[in-house]
């Protein structure tokens, strides 16, 4: 006997077997009692058995029917236990796409302290640049980097951004050759940002230009330039929120007091929100004005 094709017909026989009534079993599972008495009829056929009695006005197991129901119902008993467990033990994922330097210096650092706050959530972070579809379903919260004008989609200011000037703390500002000094530069600014943030930029705007031999670096992640000017290597135009808790610390400097605007961090979610998403939204709020906003 195949038991893949024998679960409605078991499940029908324990109904059958735990009121000893076709008509009420059938109530049990929203069949009419000709379709319940298929089923049974069935897996006698096959199991070539007699399980019930049929009797004038009542019915009765057989002993085979005795015995496949003690098993029968241990064994649904069993399966109703395990999908209860993994129901009451199942974690929601909740996906947070942002870009890769709001990922490694607000959410990273700092993500144990949100699955704290929700012990039952189990949280993904997704880092990129490119517009995502919220639609989708495939993400809970987006932090990005625009200009507004988000459709259709629940949407917070988070942040007004700067591009700041800075430097190692050894650095003296007054001392500096802004036609000697080492320029770092990313290239996060000219791919993607509108505005086009960039040194040749900052120094058009002070009537400078930047000297021809001067030492310079590229990287294609605003990270990597970051940690450039940790270690001393020279100057990065940054985001004045992604670096806030080096400024704060102390271990970085801003070396001039000419910034470029830049864009804002926004808040996006669906307009259907739970208590998850809004409670993630304020947590990084929070996050961030204790830093950002004292420096």
């Amino acid at each position: 006997m195949d038991l893949h094709y024998s679960l409605e017909q078991l499940l029908a026989f324990q109904y059958v077997a735990e009121s000893l009534s076709f008509k009420k079993a059938a109530e049990r599972l929203h069949l009419t009692p000709t379709a319940l008495s298929h089923r049974i009829k069935k897996l006698e056929n096959q199991l070539n058995l007699k399980l019930f009695e049929r009797k004038t006005r009542k019915i009765e197991l057989t002993a085979e029917g005795e015995f496949l129901f003690k098993h029968v119902q241990t064994g649904f008993e069993h399966i109703q236990k395990a999908l209860l467990q993994l129901n009451q033990n199942q974690q929601r994922l909740f996906t947070i796409t942002t870009t890769p330097p709001y990922a490694s210096e607000w959410l990273i650092p700092y993500l144990p302290e949100l699955q704290a706050l929700y012990p039952d959530v189990m949280f993904r972070v997704h880092a990129s640049y490119d517009p995502v579809n919220m639609q989708s379903g495939q993400y809970d919260l987006a932090i990005r980097y625009g200009q507004g004008g988000y459709q259709e989609l629940d949407v917070e200011l988070l942040a007004e951004d700067q591009y700041v000037a800075v430097s190692h703390p050894s650095i003296e500002s007054e001392n500096i050759d802004w036609n000697r000094v080492p320029l770092i530069h990313f290239s996060w600014g000219d791919e993607y940002c509108p505005k086009r943030i960039n040194w040749q930029k900052w120094y058009s705007q002070q009537n400078m230009q930047i000297h021809v031999g001067q030492r310079q670096v590229f990287y294609n992640e605003e990270n990597h330039a970051i940690r450039a000017v940790l270690a001393g290597q020279g100057i990065a135009l940054l985001s004045k929120v992604a670096i806030a808790h080096y400024l704060q610390m102390g271990m970085l400097k801003v070396v001039s007091k000419h910034y470029v605007e830049a864009l804002n961090y926004y808040l996006l979610s669906s307009l259907k929100q739970d208590e998850v998403i809004v409670g993630t939204k304020k947590w990084c709020r929070e996050k961030l004005e204790g830093t950002y906003k004292v420096i």
